[in-house]
């Protein structure tokens, strides 16, 4: 009887591999934030003179590790961070909103010019910032995705801020599913790097001689 039984017992851990291995591998699903062309202002100020504000370097936004890790991030309650396991960003989100930055500044004409930040260009300004949150937030029925980005403006000559704002905005989720979080996401970046940007050419100051 132990024999049968011993024999039975090896038969049966054998066998788990076998049907371990015919359940199909699930692989994650990848997504991009996907933002408007830049357009440049309705009303674009006159072409600035050929020292006006110098020149823009974009530092990379810093993000907390949890929002850019990879993971799509929600919120079951105000309390808890959950993330969807299969389903990641392609790029990190801190790359892919910095470069928004940088072309919507671009395109509104605020600085002769503007470009990601390079170790080996001392530009007239420097932008900073940060990801604040950047998530999907459930309350009940009520599902939406959230931006918050904070940005100053240094000028690299006085080593003074000379513009600060942080923006944050909350839109809908339509769709119920992870394609339709990150579009709302998409959109919440959008209107948010606008009210940065809008704030930024308000009261930007005006050069003397940078």
């Amino acid at each position: 009887m132990k024999l049968r039984r011993r024999l039975s017992l090896a038969m049966v851990f054998v066998g788990l591999p076998v049907l371990a291995g015919c359940g199909s591998a699930r692989y994650p699903t990848n997504y991009v934030l996907n933002f408007p062309a830049a357009a440049p202002s309705p009303t674009p100020a006159p072409a600035p003179a050929p020292d006006v504000r110098g020149t823009l370097a974009v530092h990379e936004l810093d993000c907390p590790r949890y929002l850019c890790e990879g993971r799509i991030v929600y919120r079951p309650s105000a309390e808890e961070i959950a993330f969807y396991e299969f389903h990641r960003w392609a790029m990190k989100p801190s790359e892919m909103i910095t470069t928004y930055i940088a072309d919507s500044i671009r395109s509104h004409g605020l600085f002769k010019s503007v470009a990601l930040q390079k170790a080996d260009v001392e530009p007239a300004y420097m932008l900073n910032g940060a990801i604040e949150r950047l998530e999907e937030v459930d309350q009940g029925n009520d599902v939406r995705a959230i931006c918050t980005i904070s940005a100053e403006l240094l000028d690299t000559q006085t080593k003074s801020i000379v513009w600060r704002h942080t923006a944050s905005q909350t839109v809908a989720v339509q769709k119920r599913n992870v394609a339709g979080v990150v579009s709302a996401l998409s959109d919440a970046v959008h209107r948010t790097v606008d009210n940065l940007v809008r704030s930024l050419g308000e009261t930007l100051p005006s050069a003397s001689g940078h």
